[in-house]
């Protein structure tokens, strides 16, 4: 490629040219550029609405944590404070429960149904055995006695034997059974009266007999003794022994109302849960007093549920503190210096790597209210994990930072803007949301994670419904994050599972709210997405058909300079599909006058004969505006209106300037003796006037737009298509708008300079190819084949078998 030494009449023409540029008033945007002050005042605005957004009010007692989970960072107590140990008032009021023994009641069917079956006993002996007794021999007696005391097992099931029933008839008169009876009777009623517990009855085990004063017995006071089965029937002997029987008697009577002895104490369920209740009721709430300094939770270690309370607490603690003294606290001013640490990096960043971006106003603008609306969303998010609903259950705490829908910002500006700005951004945003969560590096890195999940899946992107499975594939991000921290905090499985499918929802969400805010950034910022460019290379668009039916060649022309463009975009790595949806439309301008064009002119007329250089000059320039014009008529995205804009720069229209200057030149004409009325006056001709009104190319793909629309041009002017003859044509038009000061305002380098020549040469052979010509001696033989087998005799056919050659067609 060789540059050419501009003569001293084109240094001048620039040079005035430059002059008129920078006296030029700077327009909003070159203003904030310029100014450090308005660059100051953005930073700092930003950092104190970051601080706003996330910081005031927020506590920076860390994530929230579930009992048994490895505590991930040391949390120290900033503020001395005081709460209400739920957990320790529920400890102590189960011990109080423990220490309230069950309550018990005395059965008095016991007794009643024995009592009973002893007046069975007295009533069978006097109606019946007695008078039966009587009438019989005494050798009988005993058979009689054995037959009524079987009966009356029978009867009763009370087990009394023969003998026993013996001595009773033999040795008391009626009126003697009748009291023993009686006094027996009351003997057992007392005896039964004071209880009788069962072995393993009462726990803890009584003692001696003396029951724990937690132990109630209706009937009974506190703290007397209760008796066992043995104690009872040691009870009973003694006092019958008592009687004025004999002993042979009395011990007929003891083995008979041995048998009513038999534990009276049972269990009272509703009474027992009252007097439990009633003590737990009067343990006084567990009050905890925490000082400042007091280390809440160390790292590596698994929390209990007095550290999970006592941050619960210090988080509400903080809150309330923040909101009294308006967020300011030795906390607040850390995390504010540390933000505007983060903003002034991130600047940095960018005047170092993003000179496009800075010199945007619209693209810092749109990256800082993204930036500001995705640490919304989560500080919503934070603010209902506070909600005392949810503070009441630690699995739902644990679950609604999974709710924060991190990965937006960096969806919606890589597809706005690109990667590179989405990083910062996600990187940004990860950062502020560990700072938020107790400068949690656990939540860093997952909320980075979900982020470059999400910009890696919309690279690229054509259609809106994969922007909801970029959206989801930062939720699965998340999930495997989530399932990989779960296992490794040793959380129950339900958590787990729970944090895994609201990951996976909130990814699924973050795509659709991205899919719905796109449309209207597009519309605000003036930004187009590579899925309205791709809806834009629609062909049936009514500009472009409009445009193939009005301006043919110019609509030709398009579609070869977007093959050109297209090309070259993807050799140095800008946008291929902003080149080619923009290319079909930068010249929809000449369809206010198509036939003023070269490509679209007819029968060989060209309507410029008729006009002077100025004019045509004009009626050229002009098809750049007619086309900003109608790009808004259709509502085009902003950038096609800035590729219409910038497609010729401020190059001269030479073949018009050229022109005026040859008229220039020539002498009056010789009639009437006076001069041309359309030629200009000597020193008439200004090079501005034939000089489109620009501006310059200030994107890769204007610039690449800017060469490809001249070159595409040129070519056809070609005599004869060589890779020579390509190259030379390509070098020129290349190293002309170079000297020309054309590229002044583009991010191009002279490396991406030369790969675009490079395509553009191939791309052009490839284009003007020839074609081999055929040959026309086929048809001229064919015909007078005809024209012979015309004239000559038919031939006789002969067998297929004896004929070699129709045995060949056969």
């Amino acid at each position: 490629m060789v540059f050419k030494k501009k003569t001293k009449k084109e240094q001048t023409v620039e040079a005035r040219r430059r002059r008129r540029d920078e006296g030029r008033p700077a327009n909003v945007r070159e203003a904030i550029d310029t100014n450090q002050w308005v660059a100051t005042g953005l930073m700092l605005g930003l950092t104190l609405a970051i601080v706003l957004i996330c910081f005031v009010g927020r506590s920076p007692a860390g994530p929230r944590v579930l009992q048994g989970q490895t505590a991930r960072i040391r949390v120290t107590a900033e503020i001395p404070f005081t709460y209400v140990s739920q957990v320790q008032t529920n400890r102590l009021m189960e011990q109080r429960k423990l220490q309230v023994g069950p309550y018990y009641g005395i059965n008095p069917g016991v007794y009643q149904n024995f009592s009973e079956r002893i007046d069975q006993l007295e009533t069978g002996i006097k109606t019946e055995l007695l008078p039966e007794l009587q009438e019989l021999p005494a050798e009988d007696r005993k058979i009689a006695i054995d037959t009524f005391t079987q009966q009356f097992n029978q009867l009763t099931n009370l087990g009394v034997n023969g003998e026993d029933i013996t001595l009773l008839v033999d040795r008391c008169t009626p009126e003697q059974l009748t009291r023993y009876l009686n006094e027996g009777k009351l003997i057992l009623r007392d005896i039964l009266r004071e209880g009788i517990f069962q072995p393993n009855q009462l726990e803890p085990a009584v003692v001696d007999g003396e029951a724990p004063a937690s132990y109630e017995i209706i009937g009974r006071s506190q703290g007397t003794r209760l008796q066992s089965e043995e104690d009872a029937v040691r009870l009973l002997r003694i006092n019958l022994a008592g009687l004025d029987a004999d002993t042979g008697l009395s011990r007929a009577l003891f083995r008979i109302f041995r048998k009513g002895i038999k534990p009276n104490l049972d269990y009272d369920a509703q009474r027992t849960a009252e007097r439990k209740q009633a003590a737990a009721a009067k343990v006084r709430p567990v009050e905890v007093k925490v000082q400042s300094g007091d280390v809440l939770t160390e790292p590596g270690t698994r929390l209990t549920a007095e550290q999970v309370e006592a941050l619960a607490a210090y988080r509400q603690a903080l809150n309330k503190s923040e909101r009294v003294i308006l967020g300011f606290n030795a906390t607040l001013a850390q995390q504010t210096v540390l933000t505007f640490i983060l903003i002034l990096a991130s600047m940095i960043y960018i005047q170092v790597s993003m000179p496009e971006f800075r010199r945007s106003n619209r693209r810092i603008l749109l990256t800082a209210l993204v930036l500001l609306v995705n640490l919304i969303l989560i500080r919503i998010v934070n603010f209902i994990g506070d909600l005392d609903f949810l503070s009441q259950s630690p699995t739902l705490q644990a679950t609604v930072m999974f709710l924060a829908p991190v990965a937006f910002g960096g969806i919606v500006i890589s597809m706005l803007i690109g990667e590179r700005a989405a990083v910062m951004i996600s990187l940004i945003i990860a950062t502020l949301f560990g700072m938020m969560e107790g400068n949690s590096l656990e939540v860093f890195l997952v909320a980075l994670v979900a982020s470059l999940t999400g910009i890696h899946y919309c690279r690229d992107i054509r259609l809106r419904a994969k922007v909801v499975k970029a959206g989801a594939m930062t939720g699965l991000a998340i999930a495997i994050c989530a399932l990989f921290f779960g296992l490794l905090d040793d959380l129950d499985t339900r958590t787990v599972i729970q944090q895994f499918v609201v990951a996976c929802l909130v990814g699924v969400l973050t795509g659709m709210l991205a899919i719905g805010v796109l449309p209207l950034l597009e519309h605000i910022f003036k930004f187009t997405t590579d899925i309205t460019l791709l809806e834009m290379t629609d062909f049936n668009h009514p500009l472009l058909r409009k445009l193939q039916i009005d301006a043919p060649g110019t609509y030709h022309h398009s579609l070869m300079v977007a093959n050109l463009s297209e090309r070259a975009a993807l050799e140095i790595g800008a946008n291929p599909l902003l080149c080619r949806a923009t290319c079909l439309f930068h010249d929809v301008g000449k369809m206010a006058k198509p036939e003023y064009f070269v490509e679209n002119q007819q029968e060989g007329y060209n309507p410029h004969d008729d006009r002077n250089p100025t004019m045509s000059a004009l009626i050229i320039k002009n098809h750049v505006k007619e086309g900003v014009d109608m790009a808004r008529e259709a509502k085009l995205p902003a950038v096609f209106h800035d590729i219409i804009r910038q497609h010729h720069g401020t190059t001269l229209i030479k073949f018009f300037y050229s022109k005026a200057l040859n008229q220039k030149q020539q002498p009056t004409l010789p009639l009437g003796g006076g001069t041309n009325p359309s030629i200009p006056e000597p020193g008439e001709i200004d090079e501005s006037s034939f000089r489109y009104d620009g501006p310059r190319p200030r994107s890769k793909e204007a610039t690449i737009i800017f060469f490809a629309d001249a070159i595409e041009a040129a070519s056809r002017s070609l005599k004869k298509v060589t890779p020579q003859n390509v190259e030379d044509l390509v070098d020129a038009i290349i190293s002309e708008r170079i000297e020309d000061g054309q590229l002044d305002e583009s991010p191009l380098t002279m490396q991406e300079i030369r790969r675009i020549r490079d395509s553009f040469v191939f791309t052009i052979l490839n284009m003007l190819h020839s074609r081999v010509e055929y040959p026309k001696m086929a048809k001229k033989e064919s015909s007078s084949r005809r024209d012979s087998q015309q004239t000559q005799p038919p031939i006789p056919p002969r067998d297929a078998k004896s004929d070699p050659a129709k045995s060949a067609f056969v």
